[in-house]
């Protein structure tokens, strides 16, 4: 069984398809969405943000919050989208997997998939694809079997 999953995510969403042995006629297997991973991070915390005072002067500003907040939402989604590969994986349903990813979402990939996960990427695509059609999809999925 030549079966291969292409995961196509950014930080908000991740859709997984299945194809046959050449990256063609992909079909819808599971989407996964992060409504938090959409936000803004100041829209993620509790409070206000601080406030700091000028140097000089008396004039306040207020401070934005630090990007550990969406750094840390998007591992979580990441690791929830890694776990259904995994689960896929272990129940047969795939033999080779296929990423495109936007770049952020690709490096927090990398870093959470398990041994026997990585031994069968065929390729990554340091791309965002959410949003776009099934026919684009295609087209990069097989491309990288035409260049294989």
């Amino acid at each position: 069984m030549d079966t291969i999953w292409v995961l196509v995510a950014n930080q908000a969403e991740a859709q997984i398809y299945s194809s046959d042995q050449h990256g063609e006629n992909l079909v819808m297997v599971d989407t996964l969405a992060d409504k938090e991973g959409a936000a803004h991070s100041r829209d993620l915390l509790t409070e206000a943000p601080g406030r700091a005072i000028d140097r000089v002067g008396l004039a306040r500003h207020a401070m934005e919050p630090k990007r550990g907040v969406m750094e840390e939402h998007r591992r979580r989604f990441v690791k929830k989208v890694v776990e259904r590969l995994e689960a896929g994986h272990l129940g047969g349903d795939f033999d080779q997997l296929v990423i495109l990813a936007a770049p952020a979402v690709l490096g927090v990939v990398r870093k959470s998939l398990p041994a026997d996960l990585e031994k069968i990427v065929v390729k990554e695509i340091p791309k965002d694809l959410i949003g776009r059609g099934v026919d684009e999809i295609q087209a990069n999925v097989e491309q990288v079997f035409e260049l294989a």
